[in-house]
């Protein structure tokens, strides 16, 4: 397996956003999903949020996937942005020509119990001017000075599992045919991905180049990769 494309840039703290598709509102930003498996709409709410409303005029979700051993970025939903938030639904399923097929690259020391199984969890949540042009992203974390929590949208076209533990890192992943949630969990010595929910994460938004529009810096070694399975070749 090859490894996955792109890092983002140093991550600051950042605003938040509300990802849901069945929660209660019990505090200012509302809860992440109770579980792994969505049903594939989110409604977000981001905090300082009427600050982009000059900016923003929609929100698109893109998937990036591997054709011919060309790398695309190709436009699944997309809906508009209102009063500081927007709601979009993904698609029911996704094509086969969009996904990858899991198989044997994590090791012996991980379990994957459908080898072969489909996926993606290259996707990309990013806010579109009235040109239509991308001027930003959105990113759901959770960070303090001793770890960084993210969250990502994972596709997949079957239930299956990932378990085990290989050169550190963790896996603990029962992924449900459909959309699901991944967290991953990173400190300095460890990195765990995982589809037990992770309360307090908050979303993002970023300019195009990364400069990131809400307050204070992140810690020197924050990284944020789009992909789950970065650490892996595929």
């Amino acid at each position: 397996m090859k490894k996955l494309l792109k890092k983002l840039a140093l991550l600051p703290l950042l605003c938040g956003l509300v990802l849901t598709s069945a929660c209660s509102n019990d505090d200012e930003n509302g809860n992440d999903i109770p579980t792994s498996w969505f049903n594939g709409t989110i409604t977000a709410t981001v905090v300082n949020g009427n600050d982009y409303n000059d900016l923003i005029d929609r929100v698109g979700v893109f998937v990036e996937f591997d054709s011919n051993d060309n790398w695309i970025n190709e436009k699944i939903a997309i809906d508009t942005w209102s009063n500081s938030g927007f709601t979009i639904t993904l698609p029911t399923t996704l094509d086969r020509r969009l996904l990858w097929q899991v198989g044997d690259g994590f090791g012996d020391l991980v379990v994957v119990s459908d080898a072969n199984a489909w996926m993606n969890d290259m996707f990309e949540i990013k806010a579109l001017d009235n040109d239509n042009s991308v001027i930003g992203s959105f990113l759901n974390i959770r960070t303090n000075e001793n770890s960084m929590v993210s969250a990502f949208i994972v596709y997949a076209d079957r239930d299956f599992t990932i378990i085990g533990t290989d050169y550190g890192d963790t896996w603990n992943i029962s992924l449900k045919k459909g959309w699901n949630k991944v967290y991953v969990t990173e400190t300095e010595t460890s990195w765990m991905a995982s589809t037990q929910a992770v309360s307090g994460l908050r979303w993002y938004f970023a300019e195009a180049n990364y400069d990131w529009f809400s307050a204070p810096t992140a810690t020197e070694n924050t990284t944020q990769s789009r992909s789950v399975f970065s650490r892996l070749g595929r």
